[in-house]
């Protein structure tokens, strides 16, 4: 029986069609589309499939094998970020476009096309192999894009049905594609919203200039108190329980194929600004952060208004590291700006959740638990093999910068150690216009994966 998955670039292509853009409930028919095609091609794989309803968006929980084989347990998600801004894009997002290798549109990367990778080897081991001695079970949410608020509820009712001895991740990146990595480590994420309030309304800044504290002015004192002029987060606190990486991390940072010089080309700036004691690239995967996400308030259109504002805003989010608790650190953030706040202006800070990092140690390296399952064991072994057959290089051991709250999640509660094999890099540009998924990968990922699932079954 032919199936879609005969051919990933197709498959990619339609996947890529469904718009399910959590974030905006104007998206609720492509959420719905995207989490039919991932459940049709579990079908087609042979796969029991459940839907598992949620205040949200459903969670597909899918699964084949015998309770008595190994079980590895494969997370993804169907949702992806909003288009915008439209006008970036050189093709239409939701329509997939194929060009100088790559295909385009929201989604490619982030997370569809990783999804298709490991369905499409699959779908090639278990066409050779229908009875492949290897209990699979499938994860695939429909909230990542905005949080997951979804998935420690469902973890915490569907537990049993998850827990399992490794837990298999595509959604982190790679330095290049003939270079793959695999994530040791996430950074944790501490999010919050800070508003400051002044007069009861917007006054004209020309009548009424001089005789208060504008809110803006008070904002952007309160935000410089945070850091000092090298970079370093001065809240009370803040690194008091940051473990630093191990030595054998720091070396195998240095394998990666990119200097500080290309690096800050690909970024488009003229110096770097790390804290104190890291280098850039060191600073990205190692160090504690505390960043100003959006800033607002006052007049925001074309022209001049002449008026000091009723209130201002900033969002931050600190990225945290071994052994920083988001909890802990939200608080101390919140009481150093409520007490940097100028008493002439009423501040406000609210917690908008976050969660902790992650970090694994692959077995066989300095500070491993020694508790690893085998299967945990097997699969950090054939992986690599499989990666260095596929792309003619070795895997890097990396931690990344950004944050999967949802792998916490799945270790605390299912006690699941993570797999992470990235496959997507900085060029795809996820989050943003022009998102791409590298077709060169595609291909070399699934020969990869297709000898890794077999491997792992025997």
């Amino acid at each position: 029986m032919s199936s879609l998955l005969d051919d990933p670039t197709k498959a990619l292509t339609e996947y890529v069609s469904h718009p399910s853009v959590s974030a905006d409930s104007s998206f609720s028919s492509g959420i719905d589309g995207a989490r039919d095609f991932a459940c049709d091609r579990l079908r087609e794989l042979g796969f029991s499939v459940e839907l598992v309803e949620t205040p949200i968006n459903p969670v597909i929980l899918a699964t084949r094998g015998e309770e008595s084989w190994p079980h590895l347990v494969i997370y993804g998600h169907y949702d992806v970020q909003p288009p915008d801004p439209l006008d970036l894009w050189t093709t239409k997002p939701f329509e997939a476009t194929v060009r100088e290798g790559r295909l385009f549109g929201r989604g490619a990367a982030d997370n569809k096309g990783p999804q298709v990778v490991h369905m499409t080897a699959l779908h090639r081991v278990l066409k050779e192999n229908p009875n492949l001695p290897l209990r699979i079970t499938y994860l695939i949410e429909g909230e990542e894009e905005i949080g997951s608020p979804s998935f420690r509820g469902f973890l915490e009712e569907r537990k049993d049905s998850l827990c399992g001895d490794l837990l298999l991740v595509s959604d982190t990146g790679s330095p290049g594609p003939d270079q793959l990595a695999v994530t040791t480590g996430l950074r944790g994420l501490a999010a919050m919203e800070v508003k400051v309030f002044g007069p009861v309304q917007d006054l004209h800044s020309g009548v009424h200039g001089g005789s208060l504290l504008n809110p803006l002015q008070a904002l952007m004192r309160v935000g410089a108190s945070l850091h000092d002029e090298k970079g370093n987060v001065v809240v009370p606190g803040f690194y008091d329980d940051v473990i630093p990486p191990e030595q054998w991390e720091r070396e195998e940072l240095k394998r990666l194929p990119l200097t500080e010089d290309k690096y800050a080309e690909f970024l488009g700036v003229s110096e770097f600004f790390s804290a104190t004691g890291y280098s850039p690239l060191e600073a990205i995967r190692f160090c504690p952060t505390l960043e100003f996400n959006g800033v607002g308030g006052g007049y925001q259109g074309e022209g001049s208004k002449t008026v000091i504002p009723a209130e201002a805003f900033a969002k931050i989010t600190c990225r945290l590291v071994p052994n920083q608790n988001s909890e802990d650190i939200a608080e101390k953030v919140k009481r150093a700006i409520l007490e940097a706040c100028p008493s002439a202006v009423r501040c406000e800070v609210k917690i908008k959740g976050g969660g902790d990092p992650y970090v694994v140690v692959p077995p066989g390296k300095p500070g491993a638990s020694g508790q690893e399952t085998d299967l945990m064991k097997k699969a950090f072994s054939v992986a690599e093999d499989c990666i260095e057959d596929g792309f003619g290089t070795k895997p890097i051991y990396l931690r990344e910068g950004g944050s999967i709250p949802i792998i916490r999640d799945l270790k605390e509660v299912a006690g699941l150690e993570s797999l992470m094999i990235g496959l997507f890099t900085n060029e795809d540009n996820l989050h943003a216009p022009n998102e791409s998924f590298h077709l060169g990968i595609m291909e070399k990922a699934i020969e990869s994966f297709e000898s890794f699932f077999k491997k792992l079954a025997h």
